[in-house]
């Protein structure tokens, strides 16, 4: 009897195990259905939020307005109109007025050295004011001028040009402007496919590096007029310039549509003391041939 005791004790015993075991199981089982109704649902949440917004433009298109309103203010003015074809969001946003205000103190103040910004002479609208206020353009390009001249050959008894041939002589002036008032110039006979990458470097390596050819500068815009000094190792040059709205004046297409992309060469002087005032000694006033303008070029590595 005590054996019969002991066995149906230890069939209890099992019992008891075989249903905590059991309990056990459902409970996994159940804990585990849930980890994957959860999983599935986020993955499914996440899924929607990137097809939409892939949609919408991209994944960028999802930051907060105030991330959005701070990162494009540092962005050159010009990429503005290929932002607001990214998205409806982004276009609504681009041209709010509010960061038509912030593009306008950036650039407005900086060339022209001015305090404050009159917007009630644009009809109290900054966006008017980006649109008819003249400006040079920063970034995403720089300014050229081609001048090429055919030249007398002198024939001694060391010519060695052929008869009949002719003489060429091209060079270029280029100009890249920066908003806070720096600009680096150029006066050489290198192309702009061999001119561009020299700029690039010095863009790289930051203010007063040097090049074979570039230099460093300042200039001040006032209305339509900039005015730029540079400091070349023989001399030091000064140029006024003119704005001009667009290439349309001209009847000639480059295949840049913007705005503000010529400037009239109307002055070109020279002193070696940098002394540009009129009674200085040394001021050296060069002729300027007709019609001679800086055309803007554009290329995204600058």
């Amino acid at each position: 009897s005590c054996q019969e005791e002991e066995d149906e004790e230890e069939d209890e015993d099992e019992h008891d195990e075989s249903s905590i075991s059991s309990t056990d199981r459902e409970t996994t089982k159940s804990t585990t259905n849930q980890s994957k109704k959860l999983t599935t649902a986020t993955i499914d949440t996440d899924l929607q939020t990137h097809l939409e917004a892939i949609q919408n433009g991209g994944l960028p298109c999802l930051l907060p307005d105030e991330i959005l309103h701070k990162t494009f203010a540092y962005l050159p003015i010009d990429d503005h109109a290929s932002l607001a074809l990214v998205s409806s969001h982004w276009s609504r946003f681009t041209r709010s007025e509010s960061l038509y205000k912030l593009l306008c103190q950036r650039i407005y103040l900086r060339q022209s050295k001015r305090k404050t910004l009159h917007v009630s002479r644009f009809q109290h609208s900054y966006r008017r004011m980006l649109e008819i206020r003249p400006r040079v353009r920063t970034g995403g390009g720089l300014y050229v001028l081609k001048y090429a001249e055919v030249r007398k050959i002198q024939r001694d008894m060391w010519t060695e040009i052929p008869v009949g041939a002719i003489l060429e002589s091209v060079y270029y002036r280029y100009l890249y402007f920066f908003e806070d008032g720096r600009v680096m110039y150029a006066l050489t006979h290198a192309s702009p496919v061999e001119m561009i990458p020299r700029f690039v470097k010095m863009v790289l390596k930051g203010y007063g590096s040097k090049d074979k050819w570039g230099v460093w500068g300042r200039y001040e815009i006032q209305k339509d007029e900039v005015r730029v000094w540079a400091a070349q190792a023989w001399q030091d040059v000064c140029f006024q310039l003119r704005v001009l709205p667009s290439n349309r004046i001209f009847h000639y297409d480059n295949g840049d549509r913007g705005v503000w992309t010529t400037l009239a060469l109307e002055k070109h002087m020279a002193s070696g003391t940098g002394d540009f005032r009129e009674h200085s000694s040394d001021l050296v006033h060069f002729e300027i041939p007709e019609n001679r303008y800086f055309r803007f070029l554009r290329d995204r590595r600058i």
